[in-house]
């Protein structure tokens, strides 16, 4: 697939309420389960979005790191921050180019953006996450996931991720993994159609050293 500009004016982060802030890392409690696995006392949030997974892992990760090229989501971002996790750090970076040195973090973790972007490109973001972090886990809308929130996500299976991934660090030293979140909160909010894809609303994908 080729690349094209995201439009990330689109992308809308408000000030968030702490029932919000529970509710998001609850949502994402198996994203969050498999970064703690693998922090090593060090974690790299690329995109930092509302803050919500950041300021939680700063609660227990001693080095959080969280950045972002948009002016505008991270003023937004940084009052969330302020008050549920003051610990993490909050960087204006390119997220193509980040600003730490080889193997300085332990694990990268991403929560809805790889989607916005094509095979290209999320092969360059990984090799620089992989540059910087011994590895990689994010998660990503499933194909199951009833809409697109900003209007151009790329709603794919396990099996598709696994692909693009794998192509993404062939040769380079890494086992890939991708499925469906195993219970998806996120669900309940929903039809009782949509609720018949419970725990299919996230993919869940890792990126490990052999």
């Amino acid at each position: 697939m080729t690349d094209e500009a995201t439009d990330w004016a689109r992308f809308r982060v408000d000030r968030i309420s702490l029932a919000t802030f529970v509710k998001r890392n609850v949502i994402h409690a198996e994203l969050l389960a498999a970064v703690l696995r693998r922090a090593r006392g060090s974690v790299l949030e690329v995109g930092v979005g509302s803050g919500a997974q950041s300021a939680i892992l700063s609660r227990v990760v001693p080095r959080t790191v969280t950045v972002d090229n948009d002016g505008r989501i991270l003023s937004a971002a940084r009052p969330n921050l302020e008050r549920f996790g003051p610990s993490a750090r909050l960087v204006a970076a390119d997220a193509f180019a980040l600003p730490f040195p080889d193997a300085s973090l332990g694990v990268a973790v991403s929560q809805g953006l790889l989607e916005h972007f094509g095979d290209l490109a999320i092969g360059s973001l990984l090799r620089e996450q992989l540059r910087v972090c011994r590895t990689v886990v994010f998660s990503v809308p499933s194909d199951h996931y009833p809409r697109q929130d900003v209007g151009d996500e790329r709603l794919l299976s396990p099996v598709q991720w696994q692909r693009i991934v794998e192509e993404a660090v062939a040769g380079a030293g890494y086992t890939v993994s991708a499925r469906y979140y195993r219970f998806d909160l996120e669900a309940l909010k929903y039809s009782a159609i949509a609720r018949e894809y419970l725990g299919r609303f996230s993919v869940l994908v890792t990126v490990d050293p052999l």
